[in-house]
This record gives C-alpha cells, structure tokens and sequence, in this order.
C-alpha cells in the first residue's frame, strides 16, 4: 500500500506541475474563405493555400495575397525551399512556385489532389480521389500503382523509402522506395491526418477523434479526448506533436497523453504547420491562428 501511495503522490505532483498547454492566438488573414493547407521554409515565410485558390505569404509582419490566375480550390502545400514550393486541388491542378511567380504543372489527370509531401525538390508527392498517388522525380508527374481505390486524403514521409498514405475507411499505406503495401492499423475509421517524427514515432488520426501510433512494429489506439474530426498532424519531435480538427479543436502529445489546446475558435481547422517554438493553424473562413 505504501508503494502504491508513493506512486500516486508524485504521479499527482507531476499532474500539478504539468503546465497547462499555451493557448493559440488568431492572426488577420484578409480573407473569410476557407484555408485548407499551410507549410513554411521559416517561421518569418509561411505559405497558405485554400478555396478559390488562395494563396497567402506571411512575411514574419503581415499576410499577403499572392496572384493566382484561375486557380480553383487548393487542399495542400508543401516546399523543399522558399524556391520550390507544390500547391495542389481540384480538378488535377499542381502549381509550383519557383521563388518568383506560381505556375501550372502537368498532372496528368483531372481528379482532386488532397495532399501533397516529399522529401525533396525531385521526390514529391501527390495523392487524392480513387487511391490516385502521383510522383514528381525532378522532371515530370507520373501515376504510380496505389493498390485502393479509396480517397487519399494524408501523406507525410520519414525519409524517400518510408511514406506514409492516409484515408477512407482506414486506409492506410506504406511506400518503401518501390512499391505501396496496405497496412493494418486496426481502425475502420476515415483517416485524414498522418505525421510524426520517424517511421518509428508515427501518427494517423481522423474521423470520431481516432488517433493512432505506430512505433515501427505495432499499432496503438491513443485516447484523444474528443469525437472531432481530426484533419491534419504534424511533429516537431518525439513528444511534441500537434493534430487539428472540427469544432475548434487542436490536441497536443507531449509523449504521455494527448492534452487540449485553447484556440478560441470553433471553426473546422483543415491544417497545421510549425518551426521551431511556433505553430500555425489555418481554418474556415479565413481563420489563422499561431502560437
């Protein structure tokens, strides 16, 4: 009984001295449409794109827009540099910034593109409708076999041979440098967020507040706290991982639980993106929020 008392005393002074989570502040963005996707090459030149075909530039000051003829609805963004940056959407549509103006790719294909990542400026990334993933090698898009028909709806990699695909009904998929495999996470659930911080430290979330933990060899299902839809993950290290979601929601992981984040919103959070001590969170209706 001792023993037991002694555990539960400084279990309760670890409680007690957990701080609570900081909380999120909201930035004007200049717009009340919807921000789908949000990436950095700095904390000082963040990138957000979304419906319309948005595109906003902040400077480390204010948010910008930044011309886009006839683009419609984008979902992600992803860069190697400030130089070499993927936006993605609707209708097949890949633009790529080159440090001075955004223009058209060809894709290939006239489906929705919901995500997009890679590891460098010749291995990117696109996934959407139908299990369709597509790969940038520098030179050109091409279709690569998925092996689902499923909607993709999350990418995110540890390295060029550990990628990670995510989506409807549990889907989730593995790339090792050739070729895509299912995996069995043990969830039904739609699945939208995946990110982390290795092929060893990785977490899908999604639909009902499931999140899930991979650490190499097996899955686990991680209480969240919440039913909220969650949309999108993203690691800065091993416990110290952020999702976001419906109904305002933003969790943290600090390597034990997963904890609330204020955010004084209840607006459905499509992304979140950080750099060393600050996090950005875009959502409907033009909603920014940093910390």
């Amino acid at each position: 009984m001792t023993g037991l008392l002694a555990a539960a005393a400084v279990t309760g002074l670890m409680a007690i001295s957990t701080p609570p989570p900081k909380p999120f502040s909201p930035m004007e963005s200049g717009t009340t449409l919807s921000l789908i996707g949000v990436w950095g090459a700095s904390p000082r030149d963040v990138f957000v794109v979304g419906d319309g075909g948005t595109i906003l530039r902040y400077d480390g000051r204010a948010w910008t827009q930044m011309p886009v003829a006839g683009t419609p609805h984008l979902t992600s963004v992803w860069g190697s540099s400030a130089g070499d940056i993927f936006a993605v959407g609707d209708g097949g549509v890949i633009l790529h910034y080159d440090g001075k103006a955004w223009t058209p790719m060809t894709s290939g294909t006239s489906g929705v593109l919901d995500c997009v990542w890679g590891s460098g400026p010749g291995d990117v990334f696109a996934a959407g409708e139908e299990g369709m993933i597509l790969h940038y090698d520098g030179k050109a898009w091409t279709r690569m076999a998925s092996g689902t028909t499923q909607l993709l709806m999350g990418l995110w990699g540890a390295s060029p041979r550990d990628v990670f695909a995510v989506g409807m009904g549990g889907t989730v998929l593995h790339y090792d440098g050739s070729s895509w495999t299912p995996m069995a996470a043990g969830s039904t659930q739609h699945l939208a967020a995946v990110g982390g911080t290795s092929g060893r430290d990785l977490f899908v979330a999604g639909a009902g507040g499931t999140i899930l933990h991979c650490d190499g060899a097996s899955w686990t299902s991680q209480p969240s706290g919440t039913t909220a839809m969650l949309a999108r993950a993203w690691g800065r290290k091993p416990g110290d991982v952020f999702v976001a979601g419906d109904q305002g929601t933003v969790l943290h992981y600090n390597g034990a639980s997963w904890r609330p984040v204020p955010t004084g919103t209840k607006e459905f959070l499509y992304a979140v993106w950080g750099a060393g001590d600050e996090v950005f969170v875009v959502g409907h209706g033009g909603t920014i929020l940093r910390r």
